[in-house]
This record gives C-alpha cells, sequence and structure tokens, in this order.
C-alpha cells in the first residue's frame, strides 16, 4: 500500500507553525481578563430517561443562555437520532425550548418547560394546541465524560455570541476557558479562538485514553478540514490541566478511538488529495503509526473511459481502501463498493498518483492483504508531435487489467522517459 507523505508533511507543519503563532499572540497573563471582556457558560451533556411513558435520549448543548439539541425514542437509529430538534434559552433556574421535527419540514411538534438542570433534569412537554402536557424525567447519562468531568466550563470571551439567524453571525474572540468548582474559580486555560460563523466551544474527550477527560477547542476555521486545535491534559495527580504534547497538538482535527487507543486525524492536502493518518501513545507523545492518501483508479465502462477516486478512511484500528478491486479464488478481478457511472471522464491531471491496487478477497472477517499494485509504465511510440515516451496505463475492464498507451495526447507523453 502507498504512503504519499511529503505533500501531507509540507501541509501539517504550516498548520503547525500557524497554530504557534496564533498562540504567541495570546496574553502573558492567564489570570487577566482583556478590556470588555464578557463571560458565559457552556455544556454539552447527554441524558436517558422518559417523555411520558416512552423512554429517550437527549442531547442538549448550552451557550451563555441559548440552548440547541436533539433527542429520539428509544431504539434510536441513525436516520432519526438528530430529527426531533430542540432551541431555547435559559428560563431562572431551567430552560423553554421549542422542539420542531426536521423530517416534516421543520414543524413545530412542542415545547419543553425543563425546570431546572442540577441533579435529576424534570419538567414538562405541552403539545403545540397546549391541550396536551406529558411529564419530563431525565437522569445524565453516566457513560458521558460531562458526567465525570469536575468543573464548570466558562468561556472569556470579547461578547456574547449573537443569536442564530437565518445569515452568518460574527462569532465573539473566545480569549480563555475558566474552570469553577462550587462557585470557586480553580484554573484558567489561556486560548484564542474564533470561529466563522459560531463560536468553538471546548469538547470534552479522553486524549491519552487514560478514563480521564481532557479539554480541546478549535483554534479557527482554514479553508478545508484540516482545523487545528488546543488540548490540554486532565493531570489527576494535581486535578488541573497542563498542555498537551506537542506532537498532539501538531494534529490538525484529531479524533479518538479508545477501543483501540488510536488517535486519527482525516486530511486534505490539495483540492484532490485526502488521506488519513493514525498515532499511538509512546513515551508521552504521540507517535504515527501509519498514513495512506487518495489515488485515481482507471476502469472502462462500455465505451468510456472513467477515473474513480479512492480514499482511505479509518475503522476498526486500521486504515482501510473500502472502495477497491479484489482478487477472487480464481485469479478474476472485481469492483468492490465502486460504481463506474459514479466516476470522472479520463482527466489526466495527476498521472503520478494513478495506479490499482489489488486486494486478496476478504473472508472470514479477515483484514484483506494487498497482493500487487499495476501502475502507470512508459512506453515509447509514435504520435501526431513525433516520437515520444506516452503513459502505458492500466485500466480495470469486465475482471482483467487491460493496458493501453495514451498515445492520442501528445501533452501527456515526454521527449525524455520519465523517471
Amino acid at each position: 500500500m502507498r504512503s504519499i507523505r511529503c505533500t501531507r508533511s509540507v501541509l501539517l507543519g504550516l498548520q503547525l507553525i500557524l497554530a504557534l503563532l496564533w498562540l504567541q499572540a495570546l496574553p502573558l497573563s492567564a489570570a487577566q481578563a482583556p478590556p470588555s471582556s464578557v463571560e458565559f457558560s457552556v455544556w454539552s451533556r447527554s441524558w436517558i430517561g422518559t417523555l411520558g411513558s416512552k423512554q429517550v435520549e437527549v442531547e442538549l448543548n448550552r451557550t451563555a443562555d441559548s440552548f440547541s439539541g436533539s433527542y429520539c425514542y428509544q431504539p434510536c437509529r441513525a436516520e432519526t437520532r438528530r430529527q426531533l430538534v430542540l432551541n431555547g434559552r435559559m428560563r431562572g433556574e431551567g430552560a423553554l425550548l421549542s422542539e420542531r421535527d426536521s423530517g416534516n419540514g421543520a414543524a413545530e411538534t412542542g415545547t419543553w418547560h425543563i425546570e431546572s438542570f442540577e441533579g435529576g433534569t424534570t419538567g414538562t412537554w405541552t403539545s403545540p394546541n397546549g391541550k396536551r402536557t406529558l411529564p419530563l424525567v431525565l437522569n445524565q447519562n453516566q457513560d458521558d465524560l460531562e458526567a465525570r468531568f469536575p468543573y464548570d466550563i466558562r468561556l472569556l470571551a470579547d461578547a456574547l455570541p449573537e443569536e442564530e439567524g437565518d445569515g452568518c453571525p460574527n462569532p465573539p474572540r473566545v480569549s480563555a476557558i475558566r474552570l469553577y468548582k462550587d462557585g470557586a474559580l480553580i484554573q484558567t486555560l489561556v486560548t484564542e479562538s474564533q470561529g466563522t460563523c459560531g463560536i468553538f466551544t471546548p469538547d470534552l474527550i479522553d486524549a491519552n485514553f487514560d478514563g480521564w477527560p481532557d479539554l480541546s477547542l478549535a483554534m479557527f476555521l482554514p479553508a478545508g478540514p484540516n482545523i487545528p486545535h488546543q488540548t490540554w491534559l486532565y493531570d489527576v495527580a494535581t486535578g488541573r490541566f497542563v498542555d498537551a504534547p506537542a506532537g498532539l497538538q501538531g494534529i490538525s482535527s484529531a479524533e479518538f478511538d479508545p477501543l483501540h487507543r488510536i488517535v486519527y486525524s482525516y486530511w486534505r492536502a490539495s483540492c484532490c488529495e485526502h488521506g488519513v493518518s493514525t498515532y499511538r501513545w509512546t513515551d508521552g507523545d504521540v507517535e504515527e503509526i501509519d498514513s495512506q492518501s487518495s489515488y485515481f483508479m482507471p476502469l472502462v465502462d462500455g465505451s468510456e473511459r472513467r477515473l474513480c477516486y479512492i480514499t482511505p478512511s479509518y475503522q476498526n484500528g486500521e486504515i482501510d481502501f473500502i472502495s477497491r478491486v479484489e482478487q477472487t479464488g480464481d485469479g478474476s478481478l472485481k469492483l468492490r463498493q465502486v460504481e463506474p457511472k459514479t466516476c470522472d471522464i479520463d482527466a489526466w491531471v495527476f498521472l503520478e498518483r494513478t495506479y490499482i491496487d489489488i486486494w486478496q478477497l476478504s473472508q472470514n472477517g479477515q483484514k484483506p492483504t494487498l497482493l500487487r499494485t499495476e501502475e502507470i509504465a512508459w512506453k515509447q511510440t509514435n504520435t501526431s508531435a513525433g516520437p515520444r515516451f506516452c503513459p502505458e496505463v492500466p485500466f480495470f475492464d469486465s475482471g482483467r487489467i487491460k493496458r493501453v498507451v495514451l498515445s492520442e495526447n501528445p501533452d501527456l507523453c515526454s521527449e525524455q522517459k520519465p523517471d
């Protein structure tokens, strides 16, 4: 399997430089608040309980006095988990939330009156016409990291977040995360974060897989999926947060797989190069263990030549190419999760990343193995522009590999044999 690392390494290096420059602009004193600053609470919580006689799961996010979230009736299914949407504002110690069905034209389906968020959450649901009410009883999901987080989180920013509307509001610039316990300030984490149309709020993650919740905050939104984050690890001995090591800070859009104890990242190096990298904790920092990039697979679809864009994905602790060519027991080849009609008509721009990986057919849940790679070769041939070295491209064609010299377009060819 191929690893195309050079472009990605340069990209991630530039991102790390930008992140460091971003951090250098932070105030010198963690305790000193910038002028004209405001402080407001943020959290994300999940509950399990009952709405009337039915079991429900509820997810709710708070930013200042605004709430957003969703709920579903158990057993929750992926297609309906976030269909019932909740939005509203604080009211006293609780909240008043409107309920809408996003799968039915965002029709209003009810109102939630939450009495309090302390301890067990209780309230009532009321139908749109006000004629029907149901009791609401929720308990915080103990599997949620928020339930094990010992502090209340407040953000220090230059303004309160604007109300969400049809346009794109200008989000405030966050300068610190403040952690409180029983009303007392325990720690201030200096940062610099500003979203594009909405404020970034801290994520609770278990970044080092020690069972304790850590904190991570997106810093800014670049033109792509490579979002830099600032991360702090929870030190159990001191009960305080410390900066994550440089290796983890340099990973954009890091995600965490506690089952396999893998840190992984989906990245983009250009318009037409996407990849996945995986890391493992070693000696107090993360170390890259694998990195795979996208490529272009040529195939023949009837009378048309096409190029399929094949991207890697992360699953079950490994980087995998779900869309691929597999070799069966009799030696024939077949496409797996590749729909030729969705592939582009051949546009030969990235010849250096055009090839066909051939995998052994996976059986009994075993991991597929790469048997061989059919690559482009350069053949000397006559063209309308004279003798040239032209690319001999492997095509998947009806269960076999058919190699075709692309001599009809001299622009693809070279007077000298390419390396």
